[in-house]
């Protein structure tokens, strides 16, 4: 596991966010129809030594694996689309690519919202994403590649012959404020305030930078502005580091060629200009891990907290499970002393039969 440290620099414009607070702050109110699950934010403290072994951390747990679609990704897809609806009509056609949870989220939007939705999913994305995409309703088609960045230049194109939007998983702003800044309200309401460390998966940086953006204006909300202050942490695989590649370049890698299979397969990828810009201003940091530590993350929730997990979603476990707590703060070696620190569980959308390959604990 290795930490690269998102420095602000002051070449750097100013990153705007055209999405009102109110359009992403209480989701269930605005969109009764959808149905979605309350935010299930669980306080574990049998985390919390393991997690930092001084027991300064107090470990949350946000269950988004407990959402309606299985995934967080919802969220994002109904602000999207929503807005969509409100420029091109009631029925119109929205094209996504994604690796799984995505595509479920816009193809279960598109459903509730009344709109059409096509989804591109890389070859062998796992079959309970699939099976989401075409049980909401959505028209699914398949790429002859295994990778995201081969389905994304497909969908566009696809979007762009047929007249349709195209919603992007992490470059759309409404997805992403819809995706972190919509979760990040419900956490500061589940817990009465904000939280000092939010620890989330982080593919193309969309849910982590509305996570960094809603949870500072929830601090200027309560009246404790801290602009220099960083809680959002994401971690990626080593099998596809994009972001963390980014931050060492100074320049987003905008297509990465995955040498490895992955568990985390919903992370994968490269990362876009404006995808990056955004992610770089509101992240304290990336965690880089490897694979054996995301099967043992998906392991251990399964038999210790009952929870199934995806690996993308599994990530989030990887640095409390490793006792890294102390360090992840957006200033080196200041430690979480007694602090809250909340990891995001993104979501359970993971076939069987790789659950029945995940080590056992204690071997």
């Amino acid at each position: 596991m290795r930490v690269v440290r998102a420095e602000p620099r002051a070449d750097r414009a100013p990153v705007e966010w055209p999405v009102p607070t109110d359009a992403v702050r209480d989701l269930r109110r605005r969109f009764p129809e959808a149905n979605l699950v309350p935010t299930a934010v669980v306080r574990v403290p049998a985390l919390d030594r393991i997690a930092d072994a001084g027991g300064r951390a107090r470990v949350w747990l946000a269950l988004e694996s407990l959402q309606v679609t299985g995934s967080f990704k919802v969220r994002g897809a109904l602000v999207a689309l929503a807005e969509a609806r409100e420029r091109l009509g009631s029925g119109a056609h929205v094209v996504a690519a994604s690796a799984g949870n995505h595509g479920a989220g816009v193809a279960y939007a598109a459903r509730a919202l009344g709109l059409r939705a096509t989804v591109v999913m890389p070859e062998g994305a796992p079959e309970a994403k699939r099976a989401r995409v075409l049980g909401y309703g959505a028209e699914l088609v398949e790429t002859a590649t295994s990778h995201y960045d081969d389905a994304e230049p497909h969908a566009v194109r696809l979007a762009r012959d047929a007249g349709a939007a195209f919603v992007s998983p992490y470059d759309d702003p409404f997805v992403a404020a819809g995706n972190g800044g919509s979760l990040a309200f419900d956490v500061v309401r589940a817990l009465g305030r904000v939280p000092d460390v939010v620890v989330c998966p982080l593919g193309g940086g969309g849910l982590a930078s509305g996570l960094g953006w809603a949870l500072e204006k929830a601090a200027l909300e309560a009246g404790k502005p801290d602009p220099r202050r960083r809680r959002v942490w994401g971690v990626q695989s080593e099998a596809s580091p994009a972001m963390a590649l980014s931050l060492e370049r100074g320049a987003a890698v905008t297509r990465l060629t995955v040498s490895a299979k992955t568990l985390a397969e919903g992370l994968e990828g490269g990362i876009s200009e404006t995808g990056f810009a955004r992610a770089a201003a509101a992240i304290a940091g990336v965690i880089v891990t490897e694979e054996d530590a995301i099967a043992r993350a998906m392991a251990f929730a399964l038999s210790e907290l009952g929870l199934v997990l995806e690996g993308s979603a599994a990530t989030s476990l990887v640095p409390l499970l490793a006792g890294a707590c102390p360090g992840l703060r957006d200033e080196p070696g200041e430690g979480v002393l007694g602090q809250d620190v909340v990891a995001i569980l993104t979501g359970r959308n993971v076939d069987r039969e790789r659950l029945l390959r995940l080590p056992r604990i204690g071997d």
